[in-house]
């Protein structure tokens, strides 16, 4: 199954990390929005993910997306401890994107 997630803000991790309390809960809940409105849907564990991310402008560093991965892990599913195996690419793009592949294992 493919998931699409438009309209991403750009924000690396590092970025994140030293924002405001209040600013990463935005962050948050405005990815988990986006989520919800690519598919209104929560799965059980038991897939392998692997996130396709597209930024306009500098690419990320592959470490610097991953509180997008846990964000979007934590809003599709309702317990992600089965989860086996997650890969994450970053690209360079025209427009900031990530598409999800989910493989039930």
């Amino acid at each position: 199954m493919k998931i699409e997630i438009n309209d991403l803000t750009k924000l690396s991790f590092n970025v994140y990390k030293n924002q405001h309390w209040a600013k990463q809960k935005q962050f948050k809940d405005t990815l988990r929005l986006l989520v919800g409105s690519s598919i209104n849907k929560t799965f059980k564990g038991g897939y392998s993910l692997n996130f396709n991310f597209e930024f306009k402008g500098k690419r990320l560093d592959t470490i610097n997306v991953f509180h997008y991965c846990k964000i979007i892990e934590d809003k599709l599913f309702e317990q992600d401890k089965d989860n086996r195996q997650i890969c994450v690419n970053v690209n360079k793009g025209t427009e900031n994107k990530c598409t999800l592949t989910l493989t039930k294992i």
